[in-house]
């Protein structure tokens, strides 16, 4: 049986590495005041000792086989070059129908170009024959959800999409609208993808299997896509002599002077755009731009994911007196005018702007935000110095809350014929091996059915490898292939070591925190971007420890939770923007979190507490 196989890579995958496991702790025993504390590794989205699929699925799978390990895949082409396999080019031309969602603030396409006519599509086309076709685009986040969720309803699911959670996931499969896609993808996916798998000890594999049919490709993202930083102009800093805050208070402070002084007129902190959220939650677990998650994190506040005490007993993040300090803060900054007044109702972007035009000199997210997160900004003004730190709790602790192995999943329809399937997963392995090649200053996010897959210290094995070429510690001959450092497992290695020279100024030698003054912002734009999310945005994951990696007990829903999720997530995501804005007083505080518990909080609790006890 399918089950029986996808049980087996679990356990061969355990092998490789073993996880310790751990609890979410707190620091009060006070049922309404808790403080998450560290666990080793996540216990659930992923648990390998709890198998989540189910003997009522679709039961045996024919020629599914057993699965064939990385290590006896033969190597992969080069970038580049087709292979018989992973990397072949069709005898003809299969076309594979698609819905997505794109960036309409994005200016990055070459007139002319099109969501499925673009040097993405065309490399695909002219490499491996592979034509794809957009049938319907959705400009943001909410929108998408919404056409995916249409779409699954009406049973009208093009070729394939990406979807943005695993609940999306879980309804399509149980409406028996998706393709069995374990046959394709153990054949043909490359031995470079299958490596990148197996680093996740068998989690990736498991989240996109439902009820024992492996029926996605599964996103791996970097871990680091869920650490939350602040961004900050350094050259302001410079400018009126302040030093880099550390806590909450710091920033807030800071954040009035850049106002006063007329650096940031408007306001001094973007927010989230309409339909964002101010925090990730267990189920969009990374990649929350323009959030206050870092606030939150500083207030020993975990909102959004399910969470233990020290007695053991499961709580939610949100309603708890952390929670509550974090947005007195928040609310404060507002009434100040140092948060965008327009927080949460902005469209398309557009909360980003200040960022972009100068006019603003703080946001928040992870470390893709800056450079790739914020090209504009570099382009306007080639001396814009931003800057990544963590922000500390007034005990000067760093917390973290961590994210699933992944939140997105490319979902197949069943009605597609087994070439559209092979070229869905040979998309995926081109992606995966040539992005470092592309000419990324055309947006990634161009690239058909893109969702991402890297091991998940990537980030930060490239800041080490690249700053040691920067200090002369290494070449970057070094990181070829046939050289001394090689490792394909690092797919975009072996081009940033190649092209630093690009970027970085000869004259910089690493003995000092990176600068954009030390970087070619305009030679090779794409690999500036990219430079500049590594070696400046995740600086502070790469270099420092935090004292506190919080995980959530549950990274998905579950059986039972879908009656009551939607109604008090709406009530949740509506009140916490209510009281940032004042909309809603604080003092209604403690009759919200009753609400929440009242209106379906407490039935969730019990779910996910028998769930776990399994």
């Amino acid at each position: 049986m399918k089950k029986k196989v996808i049980s087996a890579l679990l356990a061969s995958t355990m092998i490789v590495s073993l996880v310790a496991c751990g609890s979410t702790g707190g620091d009060s025993s006070d049922a309404n005041s808790k403080s998450s504390g560290t666990t080793a590794s996540s216990t659930a989205g992923g648990d390998e000792a709890k198998d989540t699929s189910s003997d009522s699925g679709s039961g045996d799978a024919a020629g599914s086989g057993d699965w064939v390990a990385a290590a006896d895949e033969a190597d992969d082409a080069v970038p580049g070059e087709n292979d018989d396999r992973a990397f072949a080019k069709f005898d003809h031309v299969v076309e594979v129908h698609y819905g997505y969602q794109i960036d309409p603030k994005d200016t990055t396409l070459p007139d002319g170009d099109s969501v499925d006519n673009n040097q993405y599509t065309r490399y695909l086309l002219d490499n491996y024959n592979i034509k794809v076709v957009c049938d319907w685009t959705a400009g943001n986040a909410s929108d998408f959800q919404q056409k995916v969720s249409l779409a699954i309803a009406s049973a009208s699911l093009p070729d394939a999409v990406v979807a943005p959670t695993r609940n999306y996931l879980v309804q399509a499969a149980r409406a028996d609208l998706l393709a069995d896609l374990w046959p394709e993808f153990n054949q043909y996916a490359s031995k470079q993808v299958k490596e990148i798998i197996e680093t996740t000890e068998g989690r990736a594999i498991n989240n996109a299997t439902v009820d024992g049919t492996f029926c996605a490709l599964p996103n791996i993202s970097v871990d680091t896509d869920g650490v939350y930083l602040y961004f900050i102009r350094q050259d302001w800093l410079d400018q009126l002599g302040l030093e880099v805050p550390k806590t909450v208070d710091e920033l807030g402070e800071v954040a009035q002077k850049f106002k006063d002084a007329g650096l940031s007129p408007d306001y001094a902190i973007a927010g989230i755009d309409n339909g964002g959220r101010t925090y990730s939650n267990f189920l969009n677990s990374s990649n929350n731009g323009y959030g206050f998650d870092a606030v939150y994190q500083a207030f020993n506040a975990t909102p959004g994911y399910f969470l233990k005490d020290d007695s053991g007993e499961l709580y939610w993040g949100t309603t708890t007196d952390e929670m509550k300090e974090a947005l007195t803060t928040l609310h404060d900054w507002y009434e100040k005018g140092l948060i965008n007044p327009e927080v949460g109702t902005t469209t398309n972007g557009d909360n980003a702007n200040n960022v972009k035009n100068g006019t603003c000199g703080i946001f928040m997210g992870p470390w893709w935000s800056l450079g790739y997160g914020n090209p504009d900004s570099f382009r306007n003004d080639n001396n814009a110095n931003w800057q990544a730190y963590p922000l500390y709790t007034k005990d000067g602790e760093w917390n973290i809350h961590m994210k699933d192995v992944g939140t997105t999943y490319t979902m197949v329809n069943k009605n597609a014929s087994d070439d559209v399937k092979k070229a869905i997963v040979i998309m995926n392995n081109v992606l995966v091996r040539d992005e470092s090649t592309f000419d990324t200053s055309v947006a990634i996010g161009w690239y058909p059915l893109r969702n991402c897959m890297a091991a998940t210290d990537e980030c930060e094995y490239e800041y080490d490898a690249l700053m040691g070429i920067i200090k002369g510690e290494a070449s970057a001959d070094d990181y070829q292939q046939g050289g001394s450092k090689f490792n394909g497992l690092y797919k975009n290695l072996a081009n940033d070591a190649a092209t630093l020279k690009d970027v970085i100024s000869e004259d910089y030698d690493g003995s000092r925190d990176l600068a954009v003054t030390d970087m070619d912002v305009n030679t090779n734009n794409g690999q500036f971007n990219r430079f500049y999310a590594l070696l400046i945005g995740d600086r502070p994951y790469a270099t420092l420890e935090p004292d506190h990696k919080i995980y959530s007990e549950l990274y998905y829903t579950i059986d039972g939770m879908d009656t009551y999720w939607t109604q008090i997530s709406d009530l949740e995501d509506k009140s916490i923007l209510q009281f940032i804005t004042g909309a809603k007083s604080l003092d209604e505080w403690d009759q919200f979190c009753t609400d929440w518990h009242v209106q379906g909080g407490d039935q969730i609790l019990e779910l996910v507490k028998d769930y776990l006890a399994e």
